[in-house]
């Protein structure tokens, strides 16, 4: 079969941010048992490095490179658009677009994030060729979410592009053939917002092959972490809650590792004896197997959390919010829920004076999830859609 896999960032298992790694994973696949054909955005420089090691010489990759001045462009020609929408449209990517359709006999399109959905349009030229999407997610929660925690002109912002993203999700979603979520809850907000039923759940893969895992790297005593793409408002926000929560507890030994690539001014200006800014790191796995809890005071964003995922698949237990264990444990069966500051602080003493208590949770929620986020399943459901 032939297949075009279409992004908005590099797909590689060795990027920066979940998603990209998630939609490495899926291209890799595909690509074992497809004619896979790639389109797509670099953004940074990191993934430029990505592009020169990993698809240097493929003839059936082609990359456009997106600045700061190319976004602001696009987004001043296409305001009828939520603004992560108009970034993406653009004109090198439907030339690249059009030209690997007219030369090659393309089955489906595969596209990644809700932003790349808007070139379903070339269904009225292709029309059979398939158009299937992966929802990261649903992202009107996320940006109603920001709408009703913003004030003043923020407030005003996020609910005109909450507006332009009801308007567009709905109406570039509803052109597609399939629509992938990497939730069940995902699958029933697409429904309940739209009446969506052309819906398939996969599991996402979130960065490692746990039996390739070091078991020898030592944890450091009484530490903590927190793991995210820090150039993104909820993991930044979250981030120096738990900065200003870790202050405030009585034990000044506890160590918080803040792990994540872009970290801006404000959140480095934090680094102390307590407090440690990573900013990129090669192996983030490694990273997070210093420490002994992972915490999530999430207050922002939607959809599956893939750190959380990650963290507790490399048996960490985890503390996190409502948001933080939507779509994975949103009982708290296996993660600790906590919303305010006090109950944050009360369950990371917790866990940090009971080892026995610790290391319990810790095995309880590792299994959860290496055996009901499993990425052999994604793998029966791609065998089933495209073949």
């Amino acid at each position: 079969m032939n297949i075009l896999h279409i992004s908005p960032y590099v797909p590689s298992v060795h990027a920066t941010h979940a998603g990209g790694v998630c939609m490495g994973k899926e291209l890799e696949y595909l690509r074992q048992t497809h004619n896979v054909f790639v389109l797509s955005f670099v953004n940074d420089e990191r993934e430029e490095q990505i592009v020169q090691k990993e698809f240097k010489g493929d003839k059936q990759a082609y990359f456009v490179r997106s600045t700061t001045f190319s976004k602001g462009g696009n987004a001043l020609k296409g305001l009828n658009n939520p603004v992560f929408f108009s970034i993406r449209n653009s004109r090198q990517f439907k030339k690249y677009l059009m030209q690997i359709l007219k030369e090659n006999k393309i089955d489906a399109i595969h596209a990644e994030y809700t932003a790349m959905s808007q070139y379903v349009w070339i269904k009225k030229y292709y029309p059979n060729i398939r158009f299937n999407v992966v929802e990261h997610d649903v992202t009107k929660q996320s940006y109603d979410r920001y709408a009703k925690d913003s004030t003043g002109f923020k407030h005003l912002y996020y609910q005109w592009q909450a507006n332009l993203v009801t308007k567009c999700e709905k109406y570039y979603l509803s052109q597609c053939d399939l629509i992938f979520t990497l939730n069940k809850k995902d699958k029933r907000l697409l429904n309940q917002y739209y009446g969506f039923k052309n819906v398939e759940t996969i599991m996402p893969y979130y960065g490692v092959d746990f039996t390739n895992v070091k078991e020898n790297i030592p944890r450091e005593k009484k530490s903590i972490c927190f793991v995210g793409l820090m150039n993104r408002l909820e993991n930044h926000e979250a981030a120096m809650r738990l900065i200003q929560i870790v202050k405030s507890l009585p034990d000044k030994d506890i160590k918080l590792n803040i792990i994540g690539a872009h970290p801006n001014d404000e959140l480095k200006s934090q680094e102390s004896n307590q407090v440690h800014i990573t900013g990129f790191v090669e192996s983030i796995e490694d990273e997070i197997l210093k420490n002994e809890i992972a915490v999530f005071p999430l207050m922002l964003g939607a959809g599956i959390k893939l750190k959380v995922l990650l963290s507790a698949g490399l048996g960490l237990p985890v503390i996190t919010t409502s948001i933080g264990a939507e779509g994975i444990d949103e009982d708290g069966e296996y993660v600790s829920l906590a919303e305010s500051d006090d109950e944050f602080k009360t369950l990371i003493l917790k866990y940090i004076d009971d080892e026995s208590f610790r290391k319990e949770k810790a095995q309880k929620i590792k299994e959860y999830v290496i055996d009901g986020f499993n990425w052999s399943k994604t793998e029966s459901i791609f065998d089933k859609i495209y073949q």
